[in-house]
């Protein structure tokens, strides 16, 4: 049912889940998952995702969703949720300023700085970036993640660095796991962790599995969560 970083699970009262495909959490209102991740209920924050990078910073639950892609609080009891279905969900955690963090990256999210953001944001709360332990969840990965012509011109670099050539005659494969680890390791994180889940061809949702066999299926979401209690 869920998927657990096994860094991030060694800290007491810190709870997390990457939540395998499973429609009756969508239909619970995710009060099922809370309590699969947590032993009991808990306020869960979500945003109106827009693959930007707009972090929100939590004193307490907000009562509607709003636009952003990024979450922090070092308020306790509040588990903060993102929802992907190829993108990447990363999950960040300070343990010594006891400081949380969720983000939406997607290609463009991450290019756009999401990752930055969500790092300054915990920064600005009190966090360090050599305490930080940042954990990317079930993301599309290179074999599966085909693009067109146009899409290398958008990234700096050798071609080789994030792309190699698909089957389809001038599409690409992109990297987008090792994409967002480089925006890590250029925000000087010490403690980075790569479940390396494939979306695709795992029991998680996938936005290109789906629009190839099953489009009433596309509007469907993993969730990633984080809480301390």
């Amino acid at each position: 049912m869920k998927v657990e970083c096994p860094f991030l699970s060694q800290f007491d009262g810190l709870k997390h889940a990457f939540f395998e495909a499973n429609p009756d959490i969508l239909k619970a209102h995710k009060t099922q998952a809370m309590e699969a991740m947590a032993g009991r209920p808990l306020p869960l924050v979500t945003l109106k995702q827009v693959h930007g990078r707009k972090v929100i910073r939590l004193a307490q639950p907000l009562d509607k969703e709003i636009e952003g892609d990024g979450l922090v609080t070092r308020v306790k009891g509040i588990a903060l949720g993102i929802s992907t279905a190829d993108c990447g969900p990363l999950l960040f955690y300070d343990p010594v300023a006891g400081i949380i963090g969720a983000c939406h990256a997607g290609w463009k999210g991450a290019k756009e700085g999401i990752i930055q953001a969500t790092i300054e944001a915990m920064t600005e709360e009190g966090a360090k970036r050599s305490q930080i332990h940042a954990t990317l969840g079930p993301t599309i990965q290179q074999m599966n993640y085909e693009v067109g012509p146009e899409f290398p011109a958008l990234f700096d670099g050798p071609y080789e660095t994030y792309f190699r050539p698909a089957h389809k005659e001038e599409h690409h494969c992109f990297n987008l796991p090792l994409y967002i680890c480089d925006q890590l390791v250029k925000e000087k994180i010490a403690h980075i962790h790569d479940l390396k889940k494939n979306t695709f061809t795992e029991n998680f949702y996938s936005r290109r599995r789906f629009l190839s066999w099953d489009p009433q299926g596309m509007s469907f979401r993993n969730l990633s969560a984080i809480a301390i209690i």
